[in-house]
């Protein structure tokens, strides 16, 4: 792929021109729907190049989101969150730290292309999410679709050719590993449509506690979901699609999850004491399907012992961390640290930490209705396999849409709960009254 240079099949354009209509005439509860269409079944690689700005189809895609936004009146239900805040000043730390230790052209239009992925997506979604009607519409639209998406990848995986590759940007010959088919449809890489799967599991599987109908789709769609994981042939998402089932698994035991949070901090603590390599070692020795466990143990291991390079303004030297190098930071959590330092690392752990403690609320909000639990439960669990898959995966492109529909999810459903101011007013009968206000 020439890079820097417009790449567009006009197949593509005219899917993302239906796909932009779709966005701007479907009711609310399905606008999102064309985003997951758009990372299911277009190649991210094509793009429109515009005086050096790159825009991929996926961009293009939120430019038609906020036109909607703005010829509506959709945004006069938004209210500001605390996450929110952490989103804007993650955005803002990366970006300005980041040229702070390289202040060129090229690299501050590479940080625009991110931030514009990461505001325009995020306070889109939270927009047009408002309630859990719209949450059981994703949930819904993200089943129906996990159908094809298997027969293509079963295809692909029989085959042994991808056939997206007609529209140019990936290959048309399937990855080998060990013997194993790794397919990856239109995905970037077969970990990106494996980890963007496990990821939407536990809302499909939430929706067989629903009394409507639409209950049937939830094994079907899990299933589904279960064979692209599968057929990547990909460690990352099998361990992703593991931890969103223990995740899901533990729901009776809601109720002890302070116990079991502070159980796991406590066990590794442990096991670190214990054993003769740091506890991070433990990655080096997981080996589902085969991979780079060894490479992802030496990334945070060199990490780790080379804070003082990164902890202010980042680094690039990275690479030189390791005598054989680092060609690619297959880690998100250090992936913030090299490119901003430690306070946008610690801001994108904030992100996490405020979401899950988000989750908790809407789980306590909805009393004992038992799909709105779920569903909550679901998002959490959608969370922890976003979490863990951070280790060992950097997200891009199609994967930003799930994690920004996670947080999305969330920020929209927190309950609102405003300050309460009390107004001295006087009675009728001249005496003092109080009434109590939202501010």
């Amino acid at each position: 792929m020439i890079h820097n240079a417009t790449n567009l099949h006009p197949v593509g354009l005219i899917a993302v021109l239906l796909l932009g209509v779709a966005v701007l005439l479907l009711p609310r509860r399905y606008a999102l729907v064309p985003f997951l269409v758009m990372a299911c079944f277009i190649a991210p690689t094509q793009r429109l190049v515009l005086a050096t700005l790159d825009f991929n189809l996926l961009r293009l895609l939120i430019l038609f989101g906020w036109a909607r936004v703005l010829m509506s009146r959709e945004a006069s239900a938004f209210r500001w969150k605390r996450l929110d805040t952490l989103i804007v000043l993650w955005t803002v730390s990366g970006t300005l730290i980041t040229m702070l230790r390289d202040a060129s052209i090229v690299e501050l239009v590479y940080r625009m292309g991110l931030t514009y992925d990461a505001i325009g997506m995020y306070f889109l979604f939270r927009i047009l999410i408002r309630n859990w009607v719209d949450v059981e519409a994703l949930m819904t639209s993200a089943a129906v679709i996990s159908v094809p998406v298997a027969m293509i990848f079963v295809i692909e995986w029989v085959t042994g050719r991808n056939m997206f590759a007609f529209f140019g940007g990936v290959s048309p010959y399937t990855i080998v590993r060990d013997g194993r088919m790794r397919c990856r449809g239109p995905f970037m890489h077969p970990i990106y449509a494996g980890c963007f799967w496990a990821a939407l599991m536990p809302l499909i599987g939430a929706l067989w506690w629903n009394c409507r109908r639409t209950r049937w789709l939830a094994p079907v769609g899990v299933a589904a979901s279960a064979v692209i994981v599968l057929t990547t042939s990909s460690a990352t998402p099998i361990s992703a699609m593991i931890t969103a089932g223990i995740a899901v698994a533990l729901f009776p035991l809601r109720h002890y999850l302070g116990w079991m949070r502070w159980g796991v901090v406590f066990g590794l603590v442990g096991l670190h004491l214990a054993m003769v390599n740091p506890v991070w070692h433990l990655i080096a020795r997981i080996n589902l399907v085969g991979g780079s466990g060894w490479y992802r143990f030496k990334l945070i291991d060199e990490f780790i012992k080379h804070f003082a390079d990164w902890w202010l303004v980042g680094t690039d030297s990275f690479v030189q961390w390791w005598q054989y190098s680092f060609e690619a930071v297959t880690n998100q959590y250090v992936l913030e640290a090299v490119n901003g330092g430690l306070l946008t690392l610690v801001l994108f752990v904030a992100i996490i930490v405020v979401a899950f403690q988000g989750v908790g609320k809407i789980g306590r909000s909805v009393g004992h209705r038992r799909f709105l639990q779920l569903t909550a439960w679901a998002i959490g669990a959608s969370l922890v396999v976003h979490s863990s898959s951070y280790i060992s995966v950097a997200y891009f492109g199609q994967l930003l849409i799930v994690w920004y529909l996670a947080l999305g999810m969330i920020a929209s459903l927190l309950p609102d709960t405003g300050r309460r101011r009390v107004y001295r007013i006087v009675a009728p009968d001249g005496g003092p009254a109080t009434l109590p206000q939202l501010s």
